[in-house]
């Protein structure tokens, strides 16, 4: 509102604010519905009750938390966590109001601290997020055929709490190679943690309105998510303490792993990939930091053991489509045709494909295999 009285314009707003262009809308109508001059002695109260949206009615119903002596715990004491800091509130006798989820309870002290402008330096717990992220620089790979160059692109995750490092180079930076890297990521884990923190590409998000700063996961990531029974959280735009961690891990990438290797011809991804995987041996097993500890010793030791069991099969990405069998029982799907049950004819069915090769049931009828795919059939 400050900044729409000063004169300026709905862009300026939105890029300093942070905030959408329906808040800046909003915003613009409130002064004008008050005749609002300045915003000089203006109270909360008053603000609430321009802008209202129920939320202080839902938190009246639970037991607000006290962050101050937890933040000051994280501070002085080395081995707490907010973990223990919401049992210690979950547990505590209190007014006989609800109490937070632990999830609930650590992103209000996340909003808690943003809004006292704290810089705290917050312990990570074990096992509970991965941060990922594409690496800025890239390496050459050279076709032995036509000599020809072509970039390839490296993958980063890291896990805050023990700083161990998986690197992972690819082609490009599409959508099957970030979903296959995040599978690989937890292969080399051997685990998966509660959240998955990534940047904003495209790739994984997409905005919900034009103009808004926030974006949520797209489908083909949230089939991942659902598979590995974890959460995606997409750093704030604009914030990169939400994504510090990430960052740290693509600097010493871009040092340890990529300046190493630039000066050294490759013919392959899988080539690249191999010296990769020897450059992140080092990172993780062999440089020791001041605690005189190295990554993967601390990873596991006091995290390994905390990350959720990798599922049975391996995640593939499954396509659902709606098609109708035709009079001679035949079903057209990917450019192939394939035979139904005769009595199938004539029906609109469900079909499931996927980019591996499988046998499934579905419906009471096998799948059957289409080139590089599998097809589930069922009826309506």
């Amino acid at each position: 509102m400050a900044l729409l009285l000063q004169g300026r314009s709905y862009r300026e707003v939105v890029e300093t604010a942070g905030c959408s262009h329906r808040d800046v809308a909003r915003a613009k109508q409130v002064i004008g519905a008050n005749g609002i001059t300045s915003v000089e002695g203006v109270s909360d109260a008053e603000v609430a009750g321009w802008f209202p949206d129920g939320r202080r009615r839902v938190s009246d119903e639970y037991e607000r938390p006290e962050f101050e002596s937890v933040l000051q715990a994280l501070k002085h004491r080395r081995h707490f966590t907010l973990l223990q800091g919401w049992r210690r509130y979950a547990d505590a006798a209190g007014t006989g109001k609800k109490k937070y989820g632990y999830a609930q309870y650590c992103a209000l002290f996340s909003d808690w601290a943003r809004t006292n402008d704290l810089v705290a330096v917050l312990r990570h717990e074990p096992g509970r997020a991965m941060h990922v992220d594409w690496a800025g620089d890239t390496l050459d790979v050279v076709d032995r055929g036509d000599g020809s160059v072509v970039k390839a692109y490296l993958f980063v995750a890291v896990l805050p709490y023990s700083g161990a490092v998986f690197c992972r180079a690819y082609p490009d930076m599409k959508s099957e190679a970030w979903l296959d890297a995040h599978v690989q990521a937890f292969a080399f884990f051997g685990g998966v943690p509660q959240l998955v923190v990534p940047d904003n590409p495209t790739t994984s998000t997409h905005q919900r309105h034009k103009g808004d700063a926030e974006r949520v996961v797209n489908a083909r990531y949230q089939q991942l998510a659902d598979h590995y029974q974890c959460a995606i959280v997409p750093a704030r735009a604009k914030k990169p303490r939400d994504k510090a961690a990430a960052e740290s891990a693509v600097n010493v990438v871009n040092l340890r792993v990529i300046g190493y290797l630039e000066g050294e011809t490759w013919f392959s991804v899988s080539e690249l990939n191999e010296a990769i995987d020897e450059r992140v041996r080092e990172v993780n097993r062999e440089l020791r930091r001041a605690d005189d500890s190295t990554r993967w010793e601390r990873f596991e030791t006091e995290e390994q053991h905390l990350l959720t069991a990798l599922p049975d099969a391996r995640f593939e990405e499954v396509a659902w489509k709606q098609l109708k069998a035709a009079r001679n029982y035949h079903i057209t799907a990917d450019y192939q045709h394939y035979s139904v049950p005769y009595s199938l004819a004539g029906q609109l069915l469900r079909v499931r494909l996927t980019s591996r090769l499988s046998i499934w049931r579905f419906g009471g009828h096998r799948i059957l295999r289409l080139g590089a795919s599998s097809i589930a059939v069922g009826g309506r």
